[in-house]
């Protein structure tokens, strides 16, 4: 039989997903597509009602080509349809309003000075007309005891000015912009205490109102029954899906040792919750008419649990899969779990397009085609007959599995390799199951005051011990391979080598290792040729990172990093600011200066004395708040770039006095007033200006050849 013939949404999935990617990545809007649409569909009526046309094998073709276009053409015109931007009514059509009337579309996640809430925008007013708008935007509410009262749902008027969220401002900094344009946001506003006030109370959806008071209900369960610190975090993650409590260092060491997916509520968690209220329901199969209500309590409670958690599309995916799975084996239907998956992607991209550009929607759907895929293959080659044994191969299988069709994207995305998440999985899992399981019992018997207490202290011992293995895993020489850099060429290149192999070792078909090896070999071209460009890179960069003064001195693998060492023991700051820039560029030796020191560093590359430094034949000066700049030197010193930092008290008709310069850089250690009023001396005297605070990093290629 035809393989596709039993995938029949699979074939149908592939034209619409690659209307939604046409339409993301393009930007592009059509409004006579609906005229082609439409034309499209009376094409294919009229085909099928065409007895010579539709049962002619000669003619079929046409008919796939028509369902293939009209696909692509709606997964394009959807996704700008619910690109909120291109709406006649999108609240930036209005500049410069005098109120907004907007609700809290989400929960606010707290910040260090600020609550960060995403809010709808429902009416603008202007020269005291209030019109009614569309569009959301993220604002950071001034952190207060009134700011901290908002909820999900609460509707305010505020007095702010909305700006566009800014691209990245350093060299493979990431995307946020591009990351919340998904989430159709591109506005962003502070929103200071005397700006706001309060209108209404609770005007959300109702069930999403429920489910988030019925989370924060059980959230205080556990913390009247003294969970805390990373038990509390873990746990409430765990259980709930409630994140904003884990620190980074407990993020990192669960990444670094594999099991970082247990911290989000995915397809484990859903499939857990199914087994066990299938179970709880096995009654209903001997009763009359016990079947529909099966399926419904267990479709209720399936939902109820991804709602509860938040709806992430790990969680999403799950839902929509089980519900299949719950409606066909309630009805004894055969479903074949590739098109399940299919129908579950196509209707939650009915409901939502950019859900495909979410990393943990690409990671969920491809760790389940590879469980689906590759685990029963694995599993065939050893078949252990001892009873443990066995659950432990079916653990280990499933691990590889997974991780053979998503490491590619992670690393991609993440930069980085856990090489013990088999050990980790092997202990993480059965843990975190016991812990999801038995977390629900404690939320249930909470409120008993000694029996709360008592199984709360279990509950805590067994999250402090999956933590603790977690952290034992992160110690252990070698845990995390970091540092990976592929391009996303080289991804894709890697699923299509994984592909072959797969095809090959599966069906023995011999062909499929040609194409393999040939793959193999352009990867290790590009990395050989990577590898040369990196060997030869010779950069100077000022990176744009708030009040902060960070340069950056590169020449091969090698680098001279020169900053503050409040940001460099800041490892989530670093990460996100420059460590992706490091990985992209194959750094492997990095020397660290702090900027308060007075320090004298000479290599064969670069010399440093106090702020005067050269990299290669390039002579750079930094004007900070040091005084000795103020005195006269007996003749002017020649240098490429001054880096005017930390609100230097200088002016730039003295610093002409004293040195003869190319171009003038002001680092992002400056104020505002004091970027704006070098600014307007500079271009006053008519010299070369770069202010990093406006124009992002400054990026200075040395070796323009290569």
């Amino acid at each position: 039989m035809n393989i596709w013939s039993q995938m029949p949404f699979l074939r149908l999935l592939l034209p619409f997903l690659g209307g939604i990617l046409t339409a993301v990545y393009s930007g592009l809007q059509f409004e006579f597509f609906n005229y082609i649409i439409l034309g499209i569909f009376f094409l294919i009526i009229f085909f099928v009602f065409i007895k010579k046309l539709n049962v002619s094998y000669s003619y079929s073709w046409i008919f796939g080509t028509l369902v293939f276009a009209i696909l692509f053409l709606n997964g394009f015109q959807l996704t700008n349809l619910h690109t909120e931007k291109y709406s006649a009514n999108h609240f930036i059509k209005i500049e410069n309003p005098d109120l907004i009337y907007a609700k809290c579309n989400e929960l606010y996640l707290e910040k260090e000075k600020s609550y960060k809430i995403v809010m709808q925008i429902l009416a603008e007013r202007k020269n005291g007309k209030w019109n009614g708008v569309s569009g959301k935007a993220m604002c950071y509410f001034k952190k207060d005891s009134s700011s901290k009262q908002l909820r999900y749902g609460d509707c305010v008027v505020m007095k702010t000015n909305f700006t566009e969220i800014r691209p990245p401002q350093n060299p493979s900094e990431f995307n946020y912009k591009l990351f919340l344009s998904f989430h159709t946001i591109y506005q962003q506003a502070y929103i200071p205490s005397e700006n706001w006030k309060l209108i209404r109370r609770n005007e959300g959806n109702p069930i999403l109102s429920a489910s988030y008071n019925l989370r924060e209900y059980l959230l205080n369960i556990f913390r009247e029954n003294k969970i805390t610190g990373d038990e509390y975090a873990v746990g409430s993650a765990l259980v709930l899906g409630y994140t904003d409590k884990l620190d980074q260092d407990l993020i990192n060491a669960y990444a670094s040792s594999g099991a970082l997916h247990v911290l989000s509520v995915s397809g484990l968690h859903v499939g857990i919750i199914f087994i066990v209220a299938n179970f709880l329901l096995l009654f209903l199969d001997k009763i009359k008419f016990g079947k529909p209500i099966k399926i419904f309590l267990l479709l209720f409670i399936v939902w109820f649990y991804s709602i509860l958690t938040g709806m992430s599309p790990s969680v999403l995916r799950s839902a929509a899969m089980f519900s299949l799975i719950i409606i066909a084996k309630g009805w004894k239907y055969d479903t074949n779990i590739f098109n399940t998956l299919a129908v579950s992607c196509f209707a939650l991209l009915l409901w939502n397009p950019y859900l495909i550009m979410e990393v943990g929607f690409q990671l969920s759907y491809l760790a389940v085609l590879g469980i689906v895929a590759v685990q029963p293959w694995l599993y065939e080659k050893w078949q252990p007959t001892n009873w443990l044994l066995n659950h432990i191969w079916v653990l280990i299988s499933v691990s590889i599995a997974a991780q053979v069709v998503t490491f590619p994207l992670g690393l991609l995305y993440f930069h980085q390799f856990p090489n013990y998440f088999l050990f980790s999985n092997m202990i993480v899992i059965p843990i975190s199951t016991v812990i999801l399981v038995y977390g629900l019992f404690v939320l249930a018997v909470g409120k008993i005051a000694v029996v709360g207490i008592f199984c709360s202290k279990i509950f805590s011992w067994i999250v402090w011990l999956l933590n603790e293995s977690v952290r034992l895993t992160e110690k252990t020489p070698g845990s995390l391979l970091q540092g990976i850099s592929i391009s996303i060429l080289e991804t894709w290149l890697i699923y299509f080598l994984i592909i072959c192999i797969l095809i090959f070792l599966f069906q023995k078909r011999q062909r499929f290792i040609y194409p393999a090896l040939g793959i193999l070999i352009l990867i290790l071209f590009l990395q050989v040729y990577e590898n040369y460009r990196e060997r030869n890179q010779k950069k100077f960069i000022v990176y744009n990172i708030p009040k902060t003064p960070a340069y950056d001195f590169i020449s091969g693998k090698q680098n001279v990093f020169i900053s503050n060492s409040k940001f460099m023991y800041n490892q989530s700051a670093v990460k996100f600011h420059v460590k992706h820039n490091w990985d992209d560029m194959g750094m492997e030796n990095m020397k660290f200066i702090e900027t308060n020191e007075k320090a004298n560093y000479n290599t064969e590359k670069f010399f440093m004395n106090n702020n005067f430094m050269q990299f290669d034949s390039k002579k750079i000066v930094v004007i900070d708040s040091l005084p000795y700049f103020k005195n006269e030197l007996k003749q002017k010193l020649q240098v490429d770039y001054l880096i005017l930092s930390k609100n230097a008290k200088v002016r730039i008709k003295d610093l002409q006095k004293q040195f003869t310069f190319k171009k003038i850089i002001v680092d992002s250690s400056n104020s505002e007033w004091k970027n704006k009023k070098w600014k307007k001396e500079c271009e006053e005297l008519n010299i070369d200006f770069y202010s990093v605070i406006d124009n992002g990093a400054y990026i200075e290629n040395l070796n323009h050849e290569i």
